[in-house]
């Protein structure tokens, strides 16, 4: 393999180096989804606005339907009213990430966006499992 010198490289001696193979980036595993049967309403609490209801759930995020059209990678404080099995109806407070943004095929005046959830307390936590339990089913 030649040995390129910094100050004597041209862009011939850069063409005419071997390749390297390409490294493909190996993504995590998504968690498993499940479809939330249940209507959990989604607010924005800085501005106090409806932003969307949860339509699937994993361990680490959610999908929602939004009227909104939210940019990728926006970060939010929200709360989500989430029915709960034995205590009824029960409100968490989260930090979400938008991760990504899509019409929704069967209505175009809504956005389908994927949320991950950046920050959550335990407590909080535990109300989104037990509620995305007793609520969904796989997909």
């Amino acid at each position: 393999m030649k040995t390129l010198n910094p100050k004597e490289a041209c862009l011939l001696d850069i063409q005419t180096l071997p390749d390297k193979p390409e490294t493909k980036r190996q993504q995590a595993p998504r968690p498993p989804r499940t479809a939330y049967t249940a209507l959990a309403k989604v607010y924005d609490i800085v501005n106090q606005a409806t932003i969307g209801y949860i339509a699937d759930i994993s361990t680490n995020g959610f999908m929602l339907f939004s009227g909104l059209n939210l940019p990728v990678n926006q970060r939010r404080l929200v709360s989500v009213d989430l029915p709960h099995p034995n205590r009824g109806l029960t409100t968490i407070q989260l930090g979400l990430r938008v991760v990504w943004s899509r019409p929704d095929n069967g209505n175009q005046n809504l956005q389908a966006l994927g949320c991950e959830i950046m920050a959550i307390e335990p407590a909080a936590k535990l109300n989104l499992l037990h509620s995305s339990l007793a609520y969904s089913h796989k997909i």
